[in-house]
């Protein structure tokens, strides 16, 4: 007599028998995971545990001080950033709302100069140090142009060239930040390219003048992280011997 396999205990096995029949059982006859299985995932753990404790704990041989965040001087730019690449359009005079910025040019597409435009009349709504004012003037005197550009060195935040008419390039990562962060960097380059950019006291002097815009210009806004860089090397003990360290004159 031929016995008949239920049909829905024969769709559960897809009519091969039950799958879990070969699964290793405990003694209660409860299935156990094969000890092959368990090995892998014990040391997927442990694997996993050592990464979380290397990214976190262990520093990061990466790690630029915040003192060499913006390099010495080159031939060719007030800090060093190696090859420079930008767009080809022409420079454009700015409209500018007050007499500080009257000569600056600007270059880009239509976005970039709306940021430009947006970024440097924060220089206009805020009372500058008379030194500070003098290096933005001499700056625009001179034609300046301000534009966006990709650095070699990526983590540096602008640069000006050293020639004349001077340009200063902002990291185009500002392109989709809040255009007032644009602002202190204006303030930092200007002062730098007016001075002797290889000397420690006018690197300080550039931070000093990039604070005080971070400070007027954005008070309890979010900042830049070259504004929280510049407080910090200007809060140092030795700010000075720091930057010479870092390379500067």
């Amino acid at each position: 007599m031929s016995m008949r396999t239920d049909p829905r205990s024969r769709a559960a096995t897809n009519g091969s028998g039950d799958p879990w029949r070969d699964a290793p059982t405990g003694e209660l006859g409860d299935q156990v995971l094969p000890r092959w299985f368990v090995l892998t995932a014990v040391a997927a753990v442990v694997l996993a545990i050592i990464v979380l404790f290397a990214a976190f704990a262990l520093p990061r041989r990466n790690a630029v001080p915040v003192e060499a965040r913006r390099p010495p001087a080159s031939d060719l730019y007030t800090n060093a950033v190696g090859e420079v690449q930008t767009g080809i359009t022409e420079a454009q005079p700015y409209d500018a709302p007050c007499g500080l910025l009257r000569g600056v040019q600007i270059a880009g597409t239509e976005v970039d100069r709306t940021r430009l435009r947006q970024g440097l009349a924060g220089l206009c709504n805020i009372e500058l140090p008379a030194d500070v004012a003098g290096d933005i003037r001499a700056f625009a005197e001179r034609s300046g142009i301000v534009r966006f550009a990709t650095f070699e060195a990526t983590g540096v935040d602008s640069t000006a060239s050293r020639d004349d008419p001077p340009t200063v390039f902002v990291n185009a990562r500002f392109q989709r930040t809040d255009p007032l962060w644009i602002a202190p960097l204006i303030a930092h380059d200007a002062v730098l390219r007016n001075r002797d950019s290889s000397a420690a006291e006018h690197a300080l002097a550039a931070r000093q003048a990039e604070l005080v815009v971070c400070d007027r210009l954005m008070g309890s806004a979010e900042r830049s992280r070259g504004c929280a860089d510049a407080a910090e090397i200007i809060a140092m003990d030795d700010p000075l011997g720091m930057l010479r360290e870092a390379g500067f004159e």
